[in-house]
């Protein structure tokens, strides 16, 4: 195999004109909330709303337990062997749930990969305290992102599902998570 990579490497090099490094580290994965609904679009998976069981089973290939861990943790994100598992809460509502896989979902994109993180992400009930850590918030944002695009999001609004209430049904999500989005678009002062 090593032999055959070099081979196309100097293939490459000698006729393209281009030098191959000799590490290279690319995802095959979307990266962005934009990203990850185009591939979702693109195999045919639910977007609105975004079916996220099967944007992380099918696209990402991350198992997801739902087990009871607990009256304070909504999910974890955590690695087995090569592999990635979310566990979610059991216990909370199903429209809970969305939200805690896509805030697990962030973590796995955006955190997975820094050097001196553990190999799991155990996040406590989200929203309840000013003091959460940068990548909490930085998840935060990518869920609400992904499960709550701002064009979707506003285009709602406008067509009459214009309370808290409307866009949590409408979106399949907590009224908190619908709070928190209207907070970070500006529409409301405080969640």
């Amino acid at each position: 195999m090593a032999t055959n990579l070099k081979n196309i490497e100097n293939f490459f090099e000698e006729n393209i004109n281009i030098t191959v490094p000799a590490s290279t580290n690319v995802s095959l994965y979307p990266k962005t909330p934009d990203e990850i609904i185009k591939k979702a679009k693109d195999l045919g998976i639910g977007i609105f709303p975004l079916d996220i069981y099967c944007v992380i089973k099918k696209i990402f290939s991350i198992k997801i337990y739902e087990t009871d861990i607990g009256k304070d943790v909504s999910g974890f994100l955590e690695k087995i062997g090569n592999t990635w598992a979310i566990y979610v809460n059991r216990n909370e509502s199903e429209y809970r749930k969305r939200f805690t896989l896509a805030h697990e979902l962030g973590h796995y994109i955006l955190h997975r990969e820094i050097p001196n993180n553990s190999l799991a992400f155990r996040d406590q009930i989200f929203f309840r305290d000013e003091n959460t850590s940068p990548q909490e918030k930085e998840a935060n944002k990518f869920a609400a992102n992904l499960l709550m695009p701002q064009d979707d999001f506003l285009k709602a609004i406008k067509d009459g599902d214009n309370t808290i209430l409307k866009l949590a049904d409408k979106f399949k999500l907590s009224t908190a998570a619908v709070r928190y989005r209207a907070y970070q678009l500006g529409l409301i002062k405080s969640y």
